[in-house]
């Protein structure tokens, strides 16, 4: 027995195999160690750069647009717009043309489709040596028409995605021309030209027209809804009954009802239900913009009626009103829009970037050549996102233009360095 324990104990396998373990140990918790002191040396900062933005307090809704509009009347037969959206006529004046067949009639839409291209080049081509040389314009205005035409292909609007894309489509012809590549028009006209020569005129003579009834402005695009509301009494409008309309057009097939529509006022309506508690700082008369959500567009509109409410009400209609009108705005029906009642110019800091400081105040710090330093300064908005901080050069604390804000880092104090 002695023996074989003497065997076990100077056994090199047994030996072997505990020193391993404790080798391996050791270094576990060496490495664990280094870890962590790497972790407490080395913090990644993240920074964002300071510029001054606004940002408003505002309130989504869904909005009714409602116009003082009618139907336009056809023959029954076949017809051809001669107005386009948004344009204003005058009484008699002509709004569409009409035709003895569809094909008469279409070989007139693409005549007068192809003058009008012509005209387009034989304009730019004249234009093409005065054009202004700011690129950087030009493109800004591409990416904004880029970001129309995905709006309202995403929005299924065939009317506005042909019309974006041919502004899109004027925008990179004449960015072309400013960075000076050549374009054929000769061979452009050319090409027209010769559409126009290959239809017969008098495939396509008009056998009518038809005319406007009052002055106001066409719109080739009807939804049904065109007399459902009551324009003259849209301060009359309560909570249940703008309700059941919103529900209407949301459950409508949304289809082309008719040829056509004449707005015949251009002061026209946004309403819309609201909490009473939202709306709290607007009152009746007062101005304010209104954005719509699935465009850049931006309406200055007033509050008609519907923000003075009594005490203890829920809800209220609201009623915006505008006199803006062109061809977007006369095929509104239904619209989610944000209203924007106070804004806010300065510095917006992520929460994640705020400290508070030994005296209680709400802080940032900034990397300044690889030393922290210690912002301050007026906070003039405050959300649970973001603060706003005022833009204030006589104050040798404040943000400053162009400061790298921390908006993650570790023990932050004025004048701690990082390398």
């Amino acid at each position: 027995m002695a023996n074989s324990k003497k065997e076990k104990v100077n056994n090199p396998n047994v030996i072997s195999k505990d020193a391993f373990a404790i080798f391996f140990i050791i270094l576990a918790i060496g490495v664990y160690v280094f870890i962590e002191c790497y972790s407490a040396i080395h913090v990644d900062v993240e920074t964002v750069t300071a510029v001054t933005s606004t940002v408003y307090e505002s309130i989504d809704a869904k909005a009714l647009v409602i116009r003082d509009e009618h139907i336009v009347n056809d023959s029954g037969g076949v017809t051809v717009a001669c107005a386009q959206d948004g344009e204003k006529v005058k009484l008699k004046g002509n709004i569409a043309k009409t035709f003895s067949s569809e094909e008469s009639a279409k070989n007139y839409s693409l005549l007068q489709d192809l003058h009008s291209e012509l005209e387009y080049y034989v304009d730019l081509e004249s234009k093409s040596n005065g054009l202004s040389t700011d690129i950087e314009t030009i493109d800004r205005d591409i990416l904004s028409d880029v970001n129309d035409y995905i709006r309202a292909r995403n929005n299924t609007s065939v009317d506005k995605l042909s019309n974006y894309g041919d502004e899109l489509n004027d925008k990179l012809a004449r960015r072309q021309m400013i960075i000076g590549q050549a374009i054929d028009f000769s061979a452009v006209k050319g090409e027209l030209q010769s559409q126009i020569n290959a239809i017969d005129p008098n495939s396509c003579v008009p056998t009518g027209a038809i005319t406007a009834d009052e002055s106001g402005i066409f719109s080739s695009y009807t939804d049904g809804f065109e007399s459902s509301f009551n324009y003259d009494k849209i301060e009359e409008l309560n909570v249940n009954t703008l309700n059941s309309y919103i529900k209407q057009v949301e459950e409508s097939e949304n289809e082309k009802k008719s040829f056509g529509k004449l707005v015949t006022s251009y002061e026209w309506y946004f309403c819309c239900v609201v909490d009473s508690d939202a709306i709290k700082d607007i009152h009746n008369g007062d101005k304010l913009d209104v954005a719509l959500k699935d465009s850049d567009q931006i309406i200055s509109c007033k509050v008609v009626s519907g923000a003075d409410t009594d005490l203890g009400t829920k809800e209220t209609v609201l009623v915006l009103s505008s006199s803006k009108m062109n061809g977007e705005i006369t095929s509104m029906r239904l619209e989610d829009i944000e209203i924007r009642y106070n804004s806010y110019t300065g510095f917006k800091v992520p929460a994640s970037a705020i400290h508070v400081d030994e005296d209680g105040k709400k802080c940032v710090y900034a990397l300044v050549a690889n030393q922290v330093s210690k912002r301050s300064g007026d906070i003039i908005y405050s959300t649970k996102d973001f603060v706003v901080f005022s833009n204030d050069s006589s104050n040798s604390e404040s943000i400053r233009y162009y400061d790298q804000i921390i908006t993650k880092g570790k023990d932050l104090h004025d004048g701690k360095v990082y390398t």
